[in-house]
């Protein structure tokens, strides 16, 4: 991992800082519900090209301009263009795509110590409200030099990109729909005013702006009654991104380095489209429930009197089948856990698992190309 400006001594502190950390023993994130945004049953398509000026809404109402004073009250370099700033990046057509297609519920938040009033509308996507969340994005992503196609998909399910996005069963919140035991995974031993204190110190736009935003967490910003910690302006949506790259990436360092010691069996085959794939799934349920995936699936080949492969977790073929028959015909579910299927993917035993995640990740890579093509994911 490397810091954009960073100095050689920062970036071993920030290494050594997150390997320490990683050895504590790990707050798990387990939620039981599907992502707002997909399946949809139509999406809304982009007409404009990227290269064309992006269109953005006109609003009247207050009630769908309520974040718009909150912006306005920000220096103005977290909401105007700076792209410039960025190496690479995608079209903000793309952020405007998730934000149209996103299906969930949003809530009012005056403040970080507050507790979130579900029941708002959608925020007029206005200039300032797409740009700001499309900044913010990418300079999480400049900072840490990453990829913005890479977590795409996954905001895109989690929140549609929306700084007020929330779950209504069990309050996940902001850009990265964060729980309670995923900010406690992320903030034990002040990890994220460590990491900021770090980056005040680059000469990155980018590092700069993300620490000179985010803020202090407290110690109980992760209680119910102050989740707006992961909504509230001005802290987010910067907050938000920096927490959920900083919780992949402790998920990552868990699979790279002692999954291969607790599961020796895999080590052969796991390749970092594995690693990537598992990272994804903890993040909707945490070490703990993917590690149970796994040992299902080497349970349910071994009973079959197959090989597990490389390619066996990195599969998406069937998705759109075996989700359709799972939905029409629930007693189908028991039936094919019983049974022994010569052929079957990772994502195929997860969706018989009930464990849809990744291929609601499917569905909305499809959908994206189909309307954006190549230009908001690979």
């Amino acid at each position: 991992m490397i810091f954009k400006g960073a100095s050689n001594l920062n970036q071993t502190f920030i290494i050594l800082l997150l390997s320490s950390v990683f050895l504590i023993q790990c707050v798990q994130k387990s939620v039981d519900r599907a992502p707002s945004s997909v399946p949809l049953p139509k999406a809304v398509k982009s007409t404009q090209e990227s290269s064309n000026p992006a269109e953005y809404e006109i609003c009247h109402t207050r009630s769908k301009l309520y974040l718009e004073d909150q912006i306005l009250r920000m220096p103005a370099e977290y909401y105007e263009d700076h792209s410039a700033d960025w190496d690479k990046k995608i079209p903000i057509q793309c952020i405007q795509f998730a934000q149209k297609n996103f299906n969930g519920s949003y809530a009012y938040c005056s403040n970080q110590d507050e507790k979130p009033k579900v029941g708002a509308a959608r925020p007029c996507l206005t200039e300032n409200y797409t740009r700001l969340v499309y900044n913010a994005y990418h300079d999480v992503k400049d900072c840490f030099n990453l990829d913005p196609k890479s977590s795409f998909l996954q905001i895109m399910i989690e929140s549609g990109f929306h700084v007020n996005a929330i779950n209504r069963t069990g309050f996940d919140a902001g850009v990265a729909q964060f729980t309670k035991n995923g900010m406690l995974r992320v903030t034990e031993r002040d990890l994220v005013e460590k990491t900021r204190r770090v980056l005040l110190e680059s000469n990155s736009p980018s590092c700069q702006r993300i620490a000179s935003t985010v803020g202090k967490l407290d110690v109980d910003a992760f209680q119910l009654n102050k989740r707006c910690s992961m909504m509230s302006l001005p802290q987010n949506p910067y907050r938000g991104f920096l927490l959920h790259y900083l919780h992949a990436l402790r998920d990552q360092m868990f699979f790279k380095q002692q999954l291969v010691k607790l599961r020796p069996e895999i080590e052969p085959i796991l390749t970092p489209q594995m690693v990537e794939q598992f990272v994804y799934f903890a993040y909707n349920r945490g070490v703990t429930g993917t590690l149970r995936l796994i040992d299902g699936y080497y349970t349910n080949r071994k009973a079959a009197g197959q090989t597990v492969k490389s390619s066996d977790f990195i599969t998406y073929q069937n998705v759109r089948d075996i989700r359709t028959t799972m939905s029409r015909e629930p007693a189908m579910r028991d039936q094919l856990k019983k049974s022994k299927i010569r052929k079957l993917t990772f994502m195929e035993y997860a969706i018989i698992q009930n464990q849809p995640y990744m291929a609601n990740m499917a569905e909305a890579r499809d959908m994206v190309r189909r309307y954006m093509q190549n230009r908001c994911v690979d």
